[in-house]
């Protein structure tokens, strides 16, 4: 399909996975309120060994439609610049990783958040991963799009203040994650040539 005279994958395997996940996002966001609060991640349940599974749900469910919409709109972009990193689902088996980095720097470095929910952290490590694998590709728009990435983590992380509601430490967890997670893919792969 063409669009703006940009070349759209309409496959299955293209779109599949991406749409997948924003269609779960969406159906959590649509559960009874007492049951989105029960997947929220309760910083002090996860310390003290309880509901460990938050740590995966907490990043599956948000705070507010709003909320949502974003984290959709940075799926689409994501998708949008990164497709042939994402087809197919055997590029998606990382996210579990970088979901639970992301909570788990969430939990650890930011102390002051009870209560955290949203996809935005795991959207950054999808980012990270995806531009990075870009670089290793010699592709360097992913160049730009990791540098402007890594610069807003530093940005928020030194300028932001603490009271501002974005979640930092989940954003941070998710970057290295994905960072993490590109380098080791790319190893494999020259170890596997």
């Amino acid at each position: 399909m063409q669009l703006f005279g940009l070349t759209i994958p309409t496959s299955r395997e293209a779109l599949l996975p991406t749409v997948s996940v924003m269609v779960l996002l969406t159906l959590i966001m649509m559960l009874p309120n007492a049951w989105q609060d029960m997947l929220k991640l309760n910083r002090h349940g996860v310390i003290e060994g309880q509901h460990l599974w938050q740590l995966f749900s907490g990043q599956l469910v948000h705070h507010n439609w709003p909320h949502l919409g974003l984290n959709l709109l940075g799926l689409l972009v994501c998708w949008a610049l990164f497709i042939d990193h994402q087809s197919g689902w055997r590029r998606w088996l990382g996210v579990p990783v970088i979901m639970l980095s992301s909570s788990l720097a969430q939990v650890y470095f930011d102390p002051d958040v009870r209560f955290y929910a949203g996809f935005s952290g795991t959207l950054y490590g999808i980012f990270a991963y995806c531009a990075l694998t870009d670089v290793l590709q010699k592709r360097w728009l992913g160049a730009l799009i990791l540098i402007g990435l890594v610069g807003k983590v530093v940005f928020d992380l030194i300028y932001l203040p603490e009271l501002s509601g974005l979640a930092f430490a989940a954003h941070t967890g998710g970057v290295v994650a994905g960072l993490v997670l590109a380098f080791l893919c790319k190893i494999l792969t020259l170890n596997h040539s």
